[in-house]
């Protein structure tokens, strides 16, 4: 996840080939064939297995900073772990991973390494952290981003799994940046259920889920927390203003109406909010904290917002 243009950059291109440095190195073959090849190193397991860090035309620092271009949530990568340079020579490309003195060190198919050549599919561990090197053409790149949409998104809704979402939090506190959650729950959903059948209910969470990324921001962030239940990420927005985007959201859902079976009916959805770092230090502090606001918001009659107060 590459971080925005104005934090601390950690990319200096410092590399002395004959430094005692860990030297991972590749060349990319085909530069003359209209297919695009992109270099990338591919999580192959873990809560982000699938994601893609393509390697591109400049300095990459990876670790668990929240200050490095690649953040990587894992208690096994050190802060700045290891850096990728890119060296275009006259028939090739080289790629080059240099360890930033890793507590655990870089590992190229399993074995500690000093310097080694990296050929497409070798395996690279930065600490406990699996990757595997790939040259990709546009097939590939295709079915890579296809196998990665179906781990990390849920198919019904096109939200955010809850462990992928887990993540994008996790990655947004270690940032320090203030934040607003919102947990949301839709009313009535069993009565539909009952009524018309799951098949309707299903209808309804499908179309909760459209409904939901419509508001989104390209910074914002929307997972399935389980059923009928979803949980919105709002980075850099006050309260005030995630509340006006929770009304939005209730005024679309309360105005949608649904058919099954020459039948019409809808349902509205209560939501609650909470602010970090006002309500809670971590990720399920703040989870609980808009857990209890929403759980408000139903005691209150359903179909409105309520915000979480710190008890007097």
């Amino acid at each position: 996840m590459a971080l925005p243009d104005n934090k601390k950059s950690l990319d200096e291109d410092t590399t002395d080939p004959g430094n005692d440095t860990t030297l991972i190195m590749a060349a990319r073959t085909d530069l003359e064939s209209t297919t695009t090849i992109r270099a990338c190193l591919i999580v192959q397991a873990g809560a982000e297995i699938g994601r893609e860090i393509e390697l591109h035309g400049r300095n990459q620092i990876l670790g668990r900073s929240p200050l490095v271009n690649e953040y990587i949530d894992s208690p096994s990568v050190s802060r700045a772990h290891a850096q990728i340079h890119v060296r275009e020579d006259k028939d090739a490309t080289r790629f080059e991973i240099q360890d930033l003195g890793s507590s655990n060190g870089t590992r190229v198919n399993g074995a500690l390494q000093t310097r080694s050549h990296l050929q497409d599919g070798d395996k690279v561990h930065l600490g406990d952290v699996l990757f595997k090197f790939v040259l990709m053409d546009d097939a590939d790149t295709h079915y890579h981003k296809e196998v990665h949409r179906r781990i990390h998104y849920d198919q019904l809704t096109g939200l955010l799994t809850m462990d992928a979402f887990r993540n994008t939090l996790n990655f947004v506190i270690n940032q320090g940046t203030a934040f607003t959650l919102a947990m949301t729950d839709l009313d009535g959903l069993k009565k539909v259920n009952d009524t018309y059948g799951h098949l309707a209910g299903r209808m309804i969470i499908r179309e909760m889920g459209v409904l939901m990324r419509s508001i989104l921001k390209p910074q914002d962030r929307a997972g399935l927390y389980g059923g009928d239940e979803a949980i919105f990420l709002y980075p850099d927005t006050p309260l005030e203003t995630a509340t006006e985007r929770a009304e939005k959201l209730r005024c679309l859902m309360e105005k949608k109406i649904f058919k099954q079976d020459g039948q019409d009916f809808s349902v509205t959805i209560s939501q609650g909010l909470a602010h970090w770092p006002n309500h809670g230090a971590s990720a399920e502090d703040m989870i609980r904290s808009a857990d209890r606001a929403l759980y408000q918001a139903k005691a209150d009659g359903r179909n409105c917002i309520r915000c979480f107060h710190l008890p007097d």
